[in-house]
């Protein structure tokens, strides 16, 4: 029995080399240079909003730890209570 060999890893274009890939890329790009301008710049901004998001993400968590561990500054029941016995009271 013999076993096939695996293909190699430069096929990624049906066959092409990436060598034959990035030349044929930069053929179209070259016949249609605002087309492909217009595109990179897509294709920044994309890849800029996913670094922005990627970087606020930290930022975030903690604004969420921080929002949730804020206590009710709203007086409660018992402080109501103890408000009302310490001010009836009297001193010392």
């Amino acid at each position: 029995m013999t076993k096939d060999k695996p293909r190699p890893e430069s096929d990624d274009f049906g066959g092409m080399s990436r060598g034959g890939a990035a030349f044929l890329v930069a053929v179209v790009a070259l016949g249609h240079p605002w087309q492909a301008l217009r595109e990179l710049f897509t294709a920044l901004g994309r890849l800029a909003r996913r670094v922005f998001r990627l970087a606020m993400a930290p930022a975030a968590l903690l604004a969420a730890v921080l929002w949730s561990r804020r206590t009710d500054r709203r007086p409660t029941f018992e402080d109501y209570l103890h408000g009302h016995r310490e001010e009836n009271d009297p001193p010392g």
